[in-house]
């Protein structure tokens, strides 16, 4: 979830009551309350992602998108099946 949040974060899309970009630390807490998990140190766990070999920074995110690419693949084919 280190690389959602660090991910959300940069993109500077996610906004605080005010209209300033959201701190990563609110972003983690919201995504934290949605999927009812902890992530403890988020400040930690962004640097853990940046010290990374380039290889692996996106590793989970690129598991993430390979499934939905699948699941994509999966329903087209079965929909040219009948």
């Amino acid at each position: 979830m280190g690389e959602i949040a660090t991910s959300l974060q940069l993109t500077g899309e996610f906004f605080d009551e005010y209209g300033n970009p959201s701190a990563l630390i609110h972003i983690s807490d919201e995504l934290e309350q949605a999927f009812n998990y902890n992530q403890g140190d988020v400040y930690k766990s962004k640097s853990t992602v940046f010290r990374r070999k380039p290889f692996n920074r996106t590793k989970a995110l690129d598991y993430l998108k390979n499934l939905i690419i699948r699941e994509s693949r999966n329903k087209n084919r079965l929909k040219d099946e009948k």
